[in-house]
């Protein structure tokens, strides 16, 4: 594993913006992406502000594993961008998704096209399509995201009107466009306005930077799944269709939890065995907000299920958050 990427224009490249604690999912969604497509040339970057050796050891593993370059690229933190979950019940988004942002200067000496993925997502089958994708002179394909409506609807609101409104989690990036069009830096100017105080952050600030400048492709390229609500109607079995490429699992709902009940807990297993966290105990990693926020949608979610005893323990945990911390 190196620090820096010999250019190859051949191959398909593909970035993470992650920090430690994505390290885990990241190394599971890059398992799943190689066990799709193990004829299709793919080096991966992983963009991080700081990693420890033994995070560092493992990504190592991965890239011996399967004979991919895996190129680690650390930056320093973006200490000048405000923190997105701050205020705004969002703590479950990282700063480390800003780290998208540098990934086309960094690599416009490597590739004239890099796929960006969050660490949320999954791949489900073959993606060696975007490298015949003419995504002509427009500055990155892009898939609508789910909300795109509201969140359209709460951009108005600020004076900013738009055409559509894509997903952030998967660009497939052109990369001359995008540094030609200083799209990094205008969208961090968005995101410090106190004026637009954005809600989805960097989403919300590349949304406005880019309006009528992406090509919106099939959703299959970025089928976004919220198990939030899924869970609340009781559908625990995966439910995408055949054709899907990449499974995104919006939300704060992920299917690494160790208490998650839904199917979509497997399918992460399945490649998690495949990958050098095999045998790694499935995380909650919760910040108090999260914990209060997730033990009362799960202590009402078992009594819904009639797993009484479940329930009264995620009652419990829900109890003290909100009177002992003071939620």
């Amino acid at each position: 594993m190196s620090d820096t990427a010999t250019k190859n224009i051949n191959a398909l490249h593909v970035a993470f913006g992650v920090d430690e604690n994505y390290l885990h999912p990241m190394g599971v969604t890059i398992t799943s992406i190689i066990e799709n497509n193990l004829a299709l040339d793919l080096v991966f970057h992983v963009f991080i502000s700081a990693i420890s050796s033994v995070s560092r050891a493992r990504v190592e593993q991965l890239e011996g594993l399967f004979n991919k370059p895996v190129h680690l690229h650390i930056v320093d933190e973006l200490v000048d961008v405000k923190d997105p979950g701050a205020g705004k019940g969002q703590a479950y988004i990282s700063k480390a998704a800003y780290l998208r942002l540098l990934i086309p200067e960094v690599l416009k000496d490597v590739s004239d096209r890099v796929l960006y993925l969050d660490a949320d997502i999954l791949c489900v089958g073959d993606i060696s399509g975007l490298l015949r994708l003419d995504i002509g002179d427009t500055i990155a394909a892009v898939i609508r995201d789910a909300g795109s409506e509201s969140k359209r609807v709460g951009l108005i609101r600020k004076g900013q009107v738009l055409s559509d409104y894509f997903n952030s989690g998967v660009l497939y990036i052109n990369i001359p466009r995008w540094i030609t069009e200083r799209v990094s830096e205008r969208a961090l100017e968005k995101i410090a306005d106190p004026a637009l105080n954005l809600r989805y952050s960097d989403q919300d600030a590349l949304n406005i930077v880019l309006d009528g400048k992406v090509q919106f492709i099939d959703r299959v390229w970025n089928h976004q799944y919220g198990l939030t609500g899924k869970l609340r109607k009781g559908k625990i079995g995966m439910d995408v269709p055949p054709s899907t490429k990449f499974v995104h699992f919006i939300g704060p709902m992920k299917p690494w939890r160790s208490w998650n009940p839904h199917q979509s807990k497997e399918l992460f297993l399945k490649y998690q065995t495949l990958s050098p966290w095999a045998g790694e105990c499935l995380g909650d990693g919760f910040t108090p907000r999260e914990i209060y926020v997730y033990s009362r949608f799960m202590y009402r979610l078992m009594f819904q299920q009639g797993r009484w005893l479940r329930g009264l323990i995620w009652y419990g945990r829900f109890l003290h958050k909100k009177y002992m911390v003071g939620y």
